[in-house]
C-alpha cells in the first residue's frame, strides 16, 4: 500500500544495524522512500532519556534493573564488566555510566506504523499497569532529522530549496489544507498530481516528491556539513576559482543581493547534459546569472563545527593539529562519509571476575570519587607525591578531621562525610582496585588487549563453567591425540552472550590506533553518539546476542618452537608487508607485537575452520563469527552463532564432539591446500594478505575481525614451513 502522508517516514532498520559499522548516530541512512536521514543523539533516545532522568533521580538508590523494567518500560542490558570498562578514566571515562539500555525492536506494519501493542515489553508493561493505555511509540523508535536539507523541485521550475523552506511554501500555498503530515516526506508544493487520498473525511491530493540533493561536505574530526548552496552561488560569481582555494571560508561568505530583487537569488538546479563529468550549473531565476558546479569536488572550505545530528554547531573552532580543519566534498552515499568505531564484549559473569567488577554502587561511587576528585586534587596540592602507593601512605596525614592512621580507615572516613557508609570490607575492595590499576598503568599495557585477555583465562584456566551462571556455559572436550601437538586446549562453549555498542564515528578516513614510545596505546576518540560531557553520561545504547561457539586455544610451545625454526624464512616471506596501506597501520601493528607468524597461522585457521562448516555441515560463513584472542601472551579464536542464525540451537557445539571437530579440522587443512584461483591465489603477495582469497580464506565482512586482512593458507598448509602440515601430509615434509 502506497502510504501519502507522515507514516511514511517511518524506516524500518534493524537494532543490530544501528549499531553497525555502517549506521548509527550521525550516519546518513537510505529510506525507502528515495531520500536520506541522520540518526540524532542517543542523548535524544527515548528510552535512553527515560532511563538517564529515573537514575538521576534515584542517584543513591541500589540499581534495580528488573524495577526499571517493571516502572518504565525499558530493558536493560546485563553486563558489569562492559558498564567497567566503558567507566574507566583510561578508555571511555564515563565515570557515572550505570547501565546499558537494550535497543527495542519494533517492526512496521502494513500501514507503515510503528506496531507497539504486540511488543511484549508493552504488553508486559500493560499488565502491570493497567490504568495506563500502554508506552507510547517514541519509547520504541529513534528520532532523526532529514540529512542533506537542501532538495529540488522536479517540476519545469527545478527550484533548489532548504527543506525548511519548502515547508513554509507548502503552508503558504495551503497544499493539502497547510498540514504538515501530509508533506513528509518532502513534498513539492508545486507537484500536485491528479491522484488523491480520501482521509480526515476530506479530499486530499498527491504531490510529487521533491528530489535531495546527494552531496555534502565532512571533516576528519567527524563534523559534516550541508553545502550552502546560496553562498557557493554568490562566491563563485564573486571569487571565481578562488573558492577552490584550501581554507576558503564559503560557510561565512557575505552573500551580496539579487540584482532584481535586491533580496536572496531564487536558485534553479540545472543539468548540464552536454558534459557527462559534470553535475550541471545553478541559475538565478530572477536574474538569470548562472555558475558551473564543474570542479565542485575539489572545494575545501574552513569548516565551521556542524553537528546535525545533535542540531547545533561547535562553539569551539575545528582544528587539526595546529591549523584550521579543511572539509572535502563526498556524496552521502561514500564509504568515507561515516566510520563507526564499535567495542564488543563477552559476557563474563563476575565471579569469574576481580577487582572493579566486585563492588557495588555504593562502592563503584566512592572510588569514582577518589578517582576523579580526591587523587588529582592531592596531587595539585602535593606536587612531591607522584604515585598512588605515596598517596595511599600519605594522604590521610592532610585531613584535619580525619584521625585514621591508615588508608583503608581515610576511604571510610571520607566516603562517611559523603553520607556513604562503608564496612572494612568494602573500604579494603576499594583500596585494591584503586591501587591495582595504578600499577596497571605504570606497566603500559594496552587496556583493550588486556579486556580481551580476560575472557581468554576465563576459558583457558577453566576446565568447564562455574557453577550458578546460565549465560556463559562451557567444557573441555576431550581432544584427539593428533590435535594435542597443535592445539592447548578445544572447548565447546554451549551458551554465550555478546554486548556491543558504539563508542564514536569518524569521516574522511579511518582512526588509526596510535603506539607510544613507551608501548602504551593511544585510542582516537572522534565524535561521540552521546551529547555532553563523558561523565555527564548515566545510561548507553547497546545490544546483546546470545548464542554458542567452539573455543580453540593454540599450544604456545609448539607455536614458538615452529616459528622459531622458520624464522628467517618468514622474515623474508613477510618483509613486503611493511608497504601496507596506511588503512591497515593498526592491523599491522598489533600483528607485530604479537608475533606475524602466530597472527597468520590464528586469523588463516579461523577463516578456513568456518568455511569448512559451511561446507561440511551447510552454515553459511555469514552467520559465523570470530573473536580473536590475539597478543604477546595469548593466542585462541571463539568461532561462534548467534541467536536466529543457522546452528545456534545446539549444531555448532555438536561439531565440537572429538570425532567430529578431528574430522573437521583435518578437512579443513585439506581443503586449503587446493583453490580455484590456483596457482595465481597460491603465489599472491598483496600487502597483508597472501595465499588468500574468497574461494578459499577470505569470509563475510560481517564474520571477520579484520576487515579479511592478514591471511596465508600457506602457512598453514605449505608442504616446506606449514604450521599444520604434519597433520595433513601424515608426518612427511
Amino acid at each position: 500500500m502506497e502510504i501519502k502522508e507522515d507514516k511514511q517516514f517511518n524506516q524500518d532498520i534493524g537494532k543490530y544495524k544501528l549499531l553497525s559499522s555502517t549506521a548509527g548516530v550521525g550516519s546518513i541512512v537510505a529510506t525507502k522512500w528515495g531520500g536520506f536521514l541522520m540518526p540524532l543523539s542517543s542523548s535524544k533516545w527515548k528510552c535512553v532519556s527515560v532511563v538517564t532522568e529515573y537514575l538521576k533521580e534515584r542517584e543513591d538508590e541500589p540499581f534495580n534493573a528488573a524495577k526499571i523494567l517493571e516502572e518504565k518500560g525499558v530493558e536493560l542490558i546485563d553486563d558489569n564488566r562492559f558498564v567497567n570498562f566503558l567507566r574507566s578514566t583510561e578508555t571511555e571515562g564515563m565515570t557515572n555510566l550505570r547501565c546499558l539500555v537494550a535497543i527495542p525492536h519494533v517492526s512496521l506494519d502494513a500501514y507503515n506504523r510503528c506496531d507497539v501493542k504486540s511488543n511484549p515489553i508493552n504488553k508486559r508493561y500493560s499488565d502491570k499497569h493497567p490504568e495506563i493505555e500502554g508506552l507510547p511509540e517514541s519509547m520504541f523508535t529513534i528520532p532523526a532529522v532529514v540529512f542533506p536539507r537542501w532538495f529540488i523541485s522536479r517540476s519545469s521550475s527545478k527550484l533548489l530549496k532548504t527543506v525548511e523552506e519548502w515547508e513554509k511554501i507548502w503552508r503558504e500555498k495551503a497544499c493539502n489544507g497547510g498540514k504538515l503530515k501530509y508533506f513528509v516526506p518532502p513534498r513539492d508544493p508545486y507537484g500536485k498530481t491528479n491522484k488523491r487520498i480520501y482521509r480526515d473525511d476530506d479530499t486530499k491530493y498527491v504531490y510529487n516528491l521533491l528530489e535531495q540533493v546527494s552531496m555534502v561536505f565532512i571533516c576528519p574530526n567527524g563534523h559534516i556539513s550541508d553545502i550552502p548552496w546560496d553562498r557557493y552561488f554568490s562566491a563563485k560569481l564573486e571569487q571565481g576559482n578562488k573558492i577552490k582555494e584550501e581554507g576558503f571560508d564559503l560557510f561565512n561568505y557575505d552573500c551580496q543581493p539579487c540584482p532584481e530583487t535586491n533580496g536572496k537569488h531564487e536558485l534553479q538546479w540545472l543539468e548540464n547534459r552536454s558534459h557527462a563529468e559534470s553535475f550541471g550549473m545553478l541559475k538565478c531565476e530572477r536574474c538569470n546569472q548562472s555558475v558551473s558546479l564543474e570542479g565542485i569536488m575539489n572545494l575545501q572550505p574552513k569548516c565551521p563545527g556542524d553537528r546535525p545530528w545533535e542540531n547545533k554547531r561547535d562553539q569551539a573552532v575545528c582544528m587539526q593539529k595546529t591549523e584550521r580543519t579543511n572539509m572535502r566534498w563526498a556524496l552521502v552515499t561514500s564509504n568515507s562519509v561515516y566510520y563507526a568505531e564499535n567495542f564488543s564484549s563477552l559476557y563474563i559473569p563476575d565471579n569469574y571476575l576481580q577487582g572493579t567488577n566486585s563492588l557495588n554502587d555504593r562502592m563503584r561511587k566512592v572510588l569514582n570519587r577518589m578517582e576523579n576528585r580526591w587523587y588529582p586534587n592531592f596531587l595539585r596540592n602535593h606536587p612531591e607525591v607522584t604515585t598512588r602507593d605515596e598517596y595511599a601512605r600519605q594522604c590521610f596525614k592532610y585531613v584535619d578531621d580525619c584521625d585514621c592512621d591508615s588508608f583503608i580507615g581515610y576511604i571510610i572516613s571520607r566516603a562517611n562525610d559523603g553520607e556513604i557508609i562503608l564496612s572494612v570490607d568494602e573500604a579494603q575492595k576499594i583500596s585494591n582496585v584503586f591501587l591495582g590499576e595504578g600499577q596497571q598503568e605504570q606497566q603500559g599495557d594496552d587496556i583493550r588487549e588486556q579486556y580481551r585477555f580476560t575472557e581468554f583465562e576465563v576459558f583457558q584456566t577453566n576446565s568447564k563453567s562455574l557453577d550458578g551462571n546460565e549465560k556463559l556455559i562451557f567444557n573441555d572436550i576431550k581432544m584427539p591425540d593428533s590435535l594435542c601437538p597443535y592445539f592447548h586446549k578445544i572447548q565447546q562453549v554451549s551458551t554465550l552472550g555478546i554486548s556491543s555498542t558504539q563508542i564514536n564515528f569518524s569521516r574522511v578516513s579511518m582512526p588509526q590506533p596510535e603506539l607510544n614510545d613507551d608501548g602504551t596505546i593511544n585510542y582516537p576518540k572522534r565524535m561521540k553518539i552521546f551529547c555532553g560531557k563523558s561523565d555527564e553520561v548515566v545510561a548507553m545504547p547497546a545490544t546483546q546476542s546470545f548464542g554458542e561457539g567452539l573455543f580453540f586455544c593454540f599450544n604456545d610451545e609448539t607455536l614458538k618452537e615452529w616459528s622459531d625454526s622458520h624464522k628467517d624464512l618468514f622474515e623474508q616471506r613477510y618483509a613486503n608487508m611493511k608497504k601496507h596501506d596506511d588503512t591497515f597501520q593498526a592491523i599491522y601493528q598489533e600483528m607485530e607485537r604479537g608475533g606475524i607468524a602466530k597472527f597468520l597461522v590464528l586469523h588463516t585457521f579461523s577463516h578456513v575452520l568456518m568455511k569448512e562448516l559451511e561446507f561440511s555441515c551447510g552454515y553459511p560463513t555469514a552467520s559465523l563469527s570470530e573473536r580473536l584472542y590475539f597478543s604477546k601472551r595469548m593466542c585462541g579464536v571463539l568461532i561462534y552463532t548467534a541467536d536466529g542464525a543457522e546452528g545456534s540451537m545446539g549444531g555448532l557445539v555438536w561439531q565440537g564432539q572429538p570425532n567430529l571437530i578431528e574430522s573437521i579440522i583435518k578437512k579443513a587443512m585439506q581443503r586449503a591446500v587446493n583453490c580455484a584461483s590456483d596457482p595465481i591465489c597460491w603465489e599472491n603477495e598483496d600487502q597483508l594478505n597472501f595465499a588468500a582469497c574468497f574461494s578459499c580464506a577470505m569470509v563475510s565482512e560481517t564474520s571477520c575481525e579484520k576487515r579479511n586482512v592478514g591471511l596465508d593458507r600457506r602457512i598453514l598448509v605449505d608442504e616446506t614451513f606449514g604450521y599444520f602440515r604434519d597433520l595433513i601430509y601424515d608426518g612427511h615434509s
